[in-house]
Parts: C-alpha cells; structure tokens; sequence
C-alpha cells in the first residue's frame, strides 16, 4: 500500500539516516515513478540501502528498473551461475573484477555452485548495473 507524500519522505530519510533536501526527494519521486516503483515502504528502504551502498551515484530509474526486471526473471533461489549468465547478458560491459568485487563488497562469496535469494542480492544488482 502506497504511503501518504510526506510520511514516505520521513521513511526514506530514517532508512538513510540523513535528510534529504526537497529537490532531492522531487528526482526520487520521479525515479521511482519512472521505474513503476510505488512509495511503499519495502520500496523506500530499497532505495535508502542502494543509495548507502552507492553514496556517489546517482539513483537512476533505468537501473532501478533493470534490478526490477532482475528480481521478477531471477524469482526464488538461484544458483551463481545463472546469475553471472543474466547479468553479462544485461550488462555485457562489466568486467570480470567488478562482478566478484561487489560481491565481496556486500559481504558474500560468489560461488558458481552457490545459491543466492533474491532478497539477499538486492544491493548486488543494484551496484552492478549503476
């Protein structure tokens, strides 16, 4: 369920941990309307951790839809072979170091044979394709 204008902003800022000022939260509104990604607030604390994770880069609604689009084609468990496949097909420009450092940056081991959740490779996706 969709929250109210100005309790989705006070959600995002306590998710951040800093506020946020009004023009920022106007390009992240429209991000996320641009990604079809409606203030609720699992979204909202999507965005805040990717935003944590990314300080430097700016929240994109391309890249918000792609981990989007990742999160509905890769449902459930999957091994990390798979998921190295779908990214390189997504993103054939990332290098090899790149895919294995944001792994270890978000504190998990890729393993080919290893199986990942979705929920878990949030931030992992999200860095890839910034």
């Amino acid at each position: 369920m969709p929250l109210k204008k100005e309790r989705a902003r006070i959600v995002y800022e306590t998710c951040l941990g800093v506020p946020v000022r009004a023009c920022q939260w106007q390009a992240l509104k429209k991000q996320l309307q641009d990604a079809q990604m409606p203030l609720t607030f699992k979204n909202l604390q999507f965005v805040a951790k990717c935003k944590k994770v990314a300080p430097r880069k700016a929240i994109a609604s391309h890249v918000l839809t792609l981990v989007v689009e990742s999160a509905t084609d890769l449902s459930g468990e999957v091994k990390g072979a798979v998921i190295k496949d779908y990214v390189y097909k997504k993103q054939p420009s990332i290098s090899k170091h790149k895919f294995y450092r944001v792994f270890r940056s978000a504190g998990m081991s890729y393993r080919n044979d290893g199986t990942y959740s979705i929920s878990e490779l949030g931030e992992v996706l999200y860095k890839l394709f910034a």
